[in-house]
């Protein structure tokens, strides 16, 4: 689900505030349809498996300009690879010698994301919120199956139950070129995310395991 973030003051009217309030739900409501057809073919392709390529609802590959983020974005940064992403530990795992999420493994994860740099605008938040008003709701999804943007995959394999971190996600491994909903195009995404649990990982069927051969992660 995307979440939009609207300030309302005291000063606006009354007929201003409900317009915009029903402006903001009109996109909320569209936004979150793209994310859950963006879920279901990623599931459908997996749990169906006959080598399926379904066109996907959100961009997750695109060349990027520059980021131009500065040094100090992150207090401690930490590269990931030659793609560019980088996070910062707030919370140490519960168990350090915990394992780590494998491919198709189901994860539940606790996560905050902005745009423009930690504590701006925020676009998305599993913790609950006033506007539009939901009660916090862990995401759940399965890891390396194309169900997330690939920021996400990668990220979420390197950690363990309890952790959180702020990872600074490039459009690349994100929405890409031409963005989604309030995300505009090339933009670097700022994630706070908790991994709260990894459930016991499942037997898969032949064609399950065949999906996944024929289907390297990005």
């Amino acid at each position: 689900s995307i979440e939009l973030s609207l300030p309302l003051s005291s000063t606006r009217p009354w007929r201003g505030q409900v317009a915009a309030l029903a402006s903001a739900s009109l996109t909320y409501i569209m936004l979150a349809k793209m994310m859950q057809l963006r879920n279901f073919v990623s599931l459908f392709v997996f749990c169906g498996a006959e080598a399926l390529r379904l066109p996907s609802a959100l961009p997750r590959r695109a060349a990027i300009a520059a980021t131009g983020l500065a040094a100090s974005t992150l207090v401690q940064q930490r590269a990931l690879g030659a793609d560019g992403m980088t996070y910062e530990v707030l919370v140490p795992p519960t168990d350090p010698q915990s394992p780590t999420p494998v491919r198709a493994q189901r994860v539940s994860v606790d996560y905050t994301l902005w745009v423009g740099g930690f504590g701006e605008k925020m676009i998305d938040t599993t913790r609950g919120s006033a506007l539009p008003p939901r009660l916090p709701a862990p995401f759940m999804f399965n890891v390396g199956v194309g169900e997330v943007i690939t920021g996400w995959d990668r990220t979420v394999k390197m950690m363990r139950a309890g952790e959180t971190r702020r990872v600074v996600v490039p459009a690349s491994l994100g929405y890409g070129d031409k963005g989604v909903g309030p995300i505009p195009g090339d933009a670097p995404l700022f994630f706070e995310m908790t991994l709260l649990e990894l459930q016991p990982m499942k037997p898969l069927s032949e064609k399950q395991l065949q999906w996944l051969d024929e289907h390297p992660e990005p």
